[in-house]
């Protein structure tokens, strides 16, 4: 068999497109309910060993020799315009470089984006690439000098494909999140996955008011698609609307603290914070009981439906930036598999209010899982959004209220200082 040449017959910058285009046409394919009820880092896996491009390494060369025949010119192969044109066939030595690989062979034939004129000419069979000369007087540094050649040129043309093959490879799993992570968005907005679900939160004045629920030369094995996990209703999510009266409702009720504040000044943690579930629950039921709002813990306020966390309060003094970053790790812990919504009344007792107003925002994003700030409202209301550390696709709205309360400088309030 003739050597055919290499590294020369396909873009592998189209190759790799190609790959593209078939991983998303697969994922496409895929119903919502399939998709998203798979588990990511499976699919990923999956999609990993489907459509990656193994990179090829090569193996110990070694020769083999023979006797062969070859044609030359009647003339020594040299044609003169007295010959006839002829050849003849003389006796020669034939050496034959073999060298065993791993990896996908068709990269043999791709062209990276760096190249040259001259590839070098080669068979591919089976795991072995090889290349044959064919000398009728050959000499030990000729042929060494040849087949250096040959796998120099290799080399060099596998090193050209080498970053691409790579960078491929390593945005598989990015391809895959970020295809899934449009299909959730998509199938939250149409309601296809949690058509129907709702978290019923009635307001007491007989207003309209609902939570949303969206969603939630080895054989190769041919890789499975993953099992989709059974379906289960979504994790119930908090609407943006109610978010937002929850907040108004919390800060209406520090306003009052802040027009009396003696008559705060003395209470105790537990006290304190009853102050903020009375009208809470004053405002809002839920759906299987009279109150919305509980205590979950020493400081916390909760919304819960199916045994989740859809909003939390965590009522804090100031004492420091490092204690309000260790108060954002403490919400974070509660975060549920879908995004939840949690408020932070921070109180300042005895302390230059402005002060406590200038370090907030730096403090909050200094955070190493805080995403973006959101922007304020009015002077005390501060957004924000923050991101889990184990995923960060999953996202957390984080609003902070400050509010001046002073208290009395000794035998005050036995309140959880931050």
């Amino acid at each position: 068999m003739a050597d055919e040449l290499l590294f020369y017959n396909y873009d592998l910058s189209r190759v790799i497109e190609n790959h593209r285009t078939e991983l998303l046409k697969e994922l496409d394919a895929m119903a919502d309910s399939r998709l998203l009820n798979t588990d990511l880092a499976e699919l990923q896996s999956y999609a990993q060993q489907k459509y990656q491009l193994e990179m090829i390494e090569l193996g110990e060369p070694s020769i083999d020799e023979g006797r062969t025949k070859m044609q030359v010119g009647r003339y020594g192969g040299f044609r003169s315009g007295y010959d006839d044109g002829g050849s003849v066939s003389v006796d020669a030595q034939r050496y034959t470089l073999e060298i065993p690989f791993t990896g996908d062979k068709d990269l043999f034939f791709c062209r990276g984006s760096t190249f040259n004129m001259n590839p070098p000419r080669g068979t591919v069979k089976g795991t072995v690439i090889a290349t044959t000369m064919v000398e009728r007087q050959p000499t030990a540094e000729l042929v060494n000098a040849t087949f250096d050649r040959f796998l120099k040129d290799l080399d060099q043309h596998l090193g050209w494909l080498r970053p691409s093959v790579v960078g491929w490879n390593d945005s598989i799993a990015a391809v895959v999140d970020s295809h899934v992570q449009a299909r959730r968005a998509r199938a939250d907005q149409t309601g296809s996955v949690a058509s129907g679900l709702k978290f019923a939160l009635k307001q007491r004045n007989d207003r309209a008011a609902t939570f949303a629920a969206p969603v939630a030369a080895r054989k190769k094995i041919a890789p499975q698609l993953p099992q989709a996990r059974p379906v289960a209703p979504p994790e119930p999510a908090l609407s943006d609307a109610i978010y937002r009266d929850i907040l108004d409702t919390l800060q209406q009720m520090a306003e009052v603290m802040e027009r009396s504040p003696h008559a705060y000044a003395d209470m105790d943690e537990e006290t304190l914070r009853f102050q903020f579930l009375v009208p809470l629950n004053a405002k809002f039921e839920g759906e299987a009981r009279g109150e919305a709002f509980n205590y979950g813990g020493k400081t916390d306020i909760l919304i819960t439906s199916q045994g989740r966390n859809i909003f939390i309060g965590e009522c804090k003094i100031w004492k420091g930036e490092k204690a309000l970053s260790e108060a954002i790790d403490q919400v974070l812990g509660y975060l549920s598999w879908r995004d939840i919504k949690a408020a932070i009344p921070l109180f300042n007792r005895n302390r230059s209010f402005s002060d406590v107003l200038a370090k907030i925002r730096p403090t909050m994003e200094k955070h190493p899982q805080c995403t973006s700030f959101d922007g304020k409202r009015g002077e005390t209301e501060f957004a924000f959004t923050f991101a889990r550390a184990d995923d960060a696709s999953r996202k957390l709205k984080l609003t902070l209220l400050a509010f001046d309360v002073p208290g009395h400088v000794e035998g005050g309030p036995s309140v959880r200082h931050l």
